[in-house]
This record gives C-alpha cells, sequence and structure tokens, in this order.
C-alpha cells in the first residue's frame, strides 16, 4: 500500500482532513534545515478586520478555520480555535451607514475613533459587538477571541518587534528577494501612531537611532481617500506600543505569539512573493518558528462580480439566515476551496438541492457509484454541521417548499399538504414548517417570476373540448382514490390518451385552469398539494365550458 493510500485509509479525503494531515505529520522548516519539536497543541488562527462591512463572504475564512480545527481534533490531536481581531488597521474610508462628518478620522486606527452609535467603547468594539452576533449563529466551535490593539498595549508582540528592528537589513533582504524594486534605505517595520495627532498611516519614519523611530507626520492617500498629515516630528519607543508593525512582519509575529500551525488567506496569497510566504520566511528565519501549513481558499462573488457596497451587491448575514440555515452556507464554502465561487439568490433552490442529497448519503439513505465519493460527501456534511447535532435529513425540496409557501398560510394547512404529499415527518416538524419559512422569504425577495404564481378561484382560461374531458377525467380520478405522485401522473397520461389529447396542451390546460398561465411547478406533486382544491377547479373547468 501506498503512502498516499494510507493517509487517504486514515485522513479521509476531505481537504480538511487532508490538511490535518499535513499539519500533525509535518516534520521540517520550509526555509531553514531544522526540525520542527512536537508541538502538544496544534493552533489554527482566523481573523478579521473591523474596518469594513460585514457581509457572508468575511466569514468564510472563520467558517472555514473551524473545519479545519475540527479535523484535527477528529484525528485525535489536541487543537484551539483563535479568532483575533486585527483592529489596529486605519479607517481608509467612512462605511455606508456611518456619518460623513467620521471622514476627520481617516487614517485612526478603528480602536481610536468613537462608536457612532453610542453604545460601545470605541468603532472597534461597536463592529466586533456586531460580529460576533453573527458569528456565533455561523459557527458552533468555541474560539478563543483577541485584539491585536490589546496585545500591543500588554507587550505581548514586544520580542518580536525588537528583533524585527534588530535586524532590519536582514527583513529586508527577504522582501527585497520579491520586489522589483528594493526597499528604502530607510524603511523600518515598524509604524507609529503620531503623538500629536493620532493618526496610525501618517507617521513616516525617516530613521531608527538605539531602537528609537524617528518619523515625520504627512498626507497618506488611500486608493479613494487621504489620511491627512499634521506635519508634526517626533520620537516613538516601539517597547510602548503605541503603534503597529507592517503586515509584512506583523502576520509573521502573530504566528510566533499565539503558535499558529494553520491558517487561511485568499488564493491570491498562494503566490511566492505573497505576504503569506513573505510572512513564513521572517517567521522560520527571525523568529525561529515554523510557518503554518496555508489553508488557501477562493473568493465568494455575487453572480461573477466581486461583492462590493458600492456595487450594491453585498449580501448581509441576516439576509442569509432569513433563506438558509448557517449549516447551508458552511457546506456552500467547506464544498470547494480553490474554484471561484459565485453566488446568485437565484440558485438558492440548487444549493438546497446538493445540501439534501449530501443528507441522505450521510444517513445512509442514498449510495452514489463510487464509496470513496461516499466518504467524501458524509464528511463534507458532517464538518457543515454541528458536531453534536448534524441536521436531520428533510425528504422535502426546497422547490417544494417554494410552491407550499404560495398556497397555504396556516400551519395546519402546511402540515395536511405535506401529510396528503408525503413530505410530513412529526419528528422533524419544526424544521418543515422553518424550511416553508424561508421559502416564502425567498420568493418574496429574491425569486425569478417564473416561480412565483398566485392560485385561481375560478377558470379563465378558454379551452378546448379535449382539454376539459381530459381535465374532467383527472378530477374524477381524483375523487375516486387517494394518489401518490407517480400513480398522479399516471392518471395524467391515461386522461390524455382517453381523451385524445397530446400531454403537452393536457399540461398547458391544467396551469391555465390553476394558474392562469400555461407553466408551473411540477404538476402532479402540484395537484397533490392542493388537495380538494385542484379537484374542485377541474371539475369546474370541465364542467363550465363543456355548456
Amino acid at each position: 500500500m501506498s503512502e498516499n493510500t494510507e493517509n487517504e485509509e486514515k485522513f479521509g479525503l476531505f481537504w480538511a482532513d487532508q490538511l490535518a494531515n499535513r499539519i500533525i505529520t509535518r516534520e521540517k522548516f520550509r526555509y531553514v534545515d531544522r526540525k520542527i519539536e512536537k508541538f502538544n497543541e496544534f493552533t489554527v488562527k482566523t481573523s478579521a478586520s473591523i474596518s469594513g462591512v460585514l457581509h457572508i463572504g468575511r466569514l468564510s475564512d472563520t467558517v472555514r478555520g473551524a473545519t479545519a480545527y475540527r479535523a484535527l481534533t477528529g484525528a485525535g490531536v489536541r487543537a484551539r480555535l483563535i479568532w483575533v481581531a486585527e483592529d489596529m488597521d486605519p479607517l481608509r474610508k467612512v462605511p455606508e451607514g456611518v456619518p460623513e462628518s467620521y471622514s476627520k478620522y481617516i487614517g485612526f486606527a478603528v480602536t481610536d475613533i468613537p462608536d457612532p452609535e453610542s453604545c460601545h467603547e470605541s468603532y472597534a468594539e461597536h463592529h466586533k459587538s456586531r460580529y460576533f452576533e453573527v458569528l456565533d449563529r455561523f459557527v458552533s466551535v468555541s474560539m478563543e477571541r483577541y485584539s491585536t490593539r490589546a496585545e500591543y498595549r500588554k507587550g505581548s508582540f514586544r520580542p518580536y518587534i525588537r528583533k524585527l528592528l534588530e535586524k532590519v537589513e536582514y527583513v529586508k533582504d527577504i522582501q527585497d528577494k520579491y520586489r522589483t524594486n528594493p526597499l528604502k534605505k530607510n524603511w523600518c517595520p515598524w509604524t507609529p501612531i503620531c503623538e500629536n495627532c493620532g493618526k496610525i498611516v501618517t507617521a513616516q519614519v525617516t530613521r531608527i537611532e538605539d531602537g528609537i523611530v524617528h518619523y515625520t507626520c504627512k498626507d497618506y492617500l488611500f486608493e479613494s481617500t487621504v489620511a491627512e498629515g499634521c506635519s508634526h516630528r517626533g520620537e516613538d519607543n516601539p517597547d510602548k506600543g503605541n503603534g503597529k508593525l507592517l503586515w509584512k512582519g506583523e502576520w509573521a509575529a502573530e504566528w510566533a505569539f499565539w503558535k499558529v500551525c494553520c491558517e487561511g488567506a485568499g488564493k491570491e496569497y498562494i503566490v511566492p512573493n505573497s505576504a503569506f510566504w513573505v510572512n513564513a520566511e521572517i517567521a522560520e528565519r527571525i523568529f525561529g518558528f515554523p510557518s503554518p501549513e496555508p489553508l488557501f481558499y477562493e473568493h465568494l462573488m455575487i453572480k461573477g462580480v466581486k461583492m462590493s457596497a458600492s456595487l450594491g451587491n453585498v449580501i448581509y448575514p441576516g439576509d442569509w439566515l432569513e433563506v438558509a440555515s448557517p449549516q447551508l452556507l458552511s457546506f456552500f464554502y467547506n464544498k470547494r476551496l480553490m474554484k471561484t465561487r459565485s453566488f446568485s439568490w437565484q440558485d438558492m433552490p440548487q444549493l438546497y438541492d446538493e445540501y439534501d442529497e449530501a443528507a441522505k448519503v450521510y444517513f445512509g439513505l442514498k449510495k452514489t457509484d463510487n464509496e470513496k465519493e461516499d466518504r467524501h460527501i458524509k464528511r463534507l456534511y458532517e464538518l457543515s454541521n454541528k458536531k453534536e447535532s448534524p441536521e436531520p435529513c428533510i425528504s422535502m425540496s426546497f422547490s417544494h417548499a417554494v410552491m407550499i409557501s404560495q398556497l397555504f398560510t396556516t400551519r395546519e394547512g402546511i402540515v395536511r399538504s405535506l401529510t396528503k404529499t408525503g413530505h410530513y415527518d412529526e419528528r422533524i416538524e419544526e424544521l418543515l414548517i422553518a424550511r416553508v419559512g424561508k421559502a416564502k422569504k425567498w420568493v418574496q425577495r429574491y425569486a425569478p417570476e417564473a416561480e412565483r404564481f398566485e392560485l385561481q378561484e375560478k377558470p379563465k382560461a378558454e379551452l378546448g373540448e379535449k382539454q376539459r374531458n381530459a381535465l374532467g377525467i383527472v378530477s374524477e380520478a381524483l375523487k375516486r382514490k387517494e394518489h401518490d405522485e407517480k400513480g398522479l401522473s399516471q392518471e395524467f397520461y391515461a386522461a390524455c390518451k382517453s381523451a385524445g389529447l397530446e400531454p403537452k396542451e393536457f399540461f398547458r390546460a391544467a396551469y391555465m385552469v390553476l394558474l392562469n398561465r400555461d407553466r408551473g411547478p411540477r404538476l402532479a406533486p402540484f395537484v397533490l398539494a392542493l388537495g380538494d382544491k385542484a379537484t374542485r377547479l377541474f371539475e369546474e373547468a370541465a364542467q363550465r365550458q363543456a355548456k
């Protein structure tokens, strides 16, 4: 048996299990000839900037980090998941919903900006609070939570700051290997906060002497805004933590401080000159810490376009929860890592179908033709759900829920219809009702016109004699006995044969009578869901127009 086959047998085919295998079995540093000392605990880090808009794309890193953490614990090793607020980032522009007067804070660290709603200590604390209200809905595992600003103030990064300043020329050499133009002579890995105006990006370092950073506060240009400098000339002692490391250096310091073995990053970081690999080399050569195993992934696109508040295509977590479960988003993110994921609200029925099919495989109700694929699907479903209670399999498709949501407004009516169509299960009644509720929201907000309909009170369409005869035959069949979906479909074709009618003309007639349009939901389950209403409308159409 080959090594790859042995690893597949032990760890499985799912990406998170393969990642766990690489983390656990790794023995050497990447950039230096040195063995890795055995870890007693494996730390997975996930993080988020607090300065931007909270949308579902920003949940992807933590959702996938949580999946990697569960794969590690599932492999029988000790692990922890940490979440870090990158709250030393400057405010680059005034986000939507924040007063325009906050433009005066452009260039300030988000921890130093007041909360626009005055309910938290700072802008950062306000957004962290909102972030966790959402994140705790989507991530079921426990996370230790940290703040980069708090760690700077406590002095946690002090040893790493000193090493970077002591070996600044070595750090420049590492970075220059990947640069077209070398770093400037006075380049410094430390960015002070201007002691005069309080901005973090405007203090431009002029020199370093005896561990003290000298700077001049000058304008700093962001992509679409300017952080205005105050021209102050000052000195800063990095030991006091009133500033931050540049990202190419800070990321490595975070890894070394928290003993990180794995962290996620967007697919753009996979290239050799990216910040991930520059920091990986800094971590190993400067700090003597083995760089983490990367978890690279593709970003979420909306209809093939990058999600952006300025484009108006942002999907907020609350919007998602109105029409789908947190587990469904985890399933969506866990399914493929390195393939472009483009989402449209109109894709929701298909996503539900994929999830439901995976549930059937997980609970042993269905098998594919490939045993390895079955194991892969089971693991995908398992790690996309809560460990203690995977969501039960629901036989009612989202498309059927969409139909039901437009026919019935009461729980009793929904239960009665689902019982008739064979979709009802008392043990999961709440899940069924919840899915119908989410389907109703989807219809109201996102469904294409073809998915929406209105049941007719009386037939309006002008039908031919053969169409009327076929509908009359079907109405009699419906009154005669109970049907399942397959049996009712057979009745449709038998009625067409008896009336000498082409099936497509029968279906058109049925939809015109029920919906006053020539298309609609699949007819057999639709008629079963309607029950006596469909029987009455078919009967009235046959009788009224035969006169």
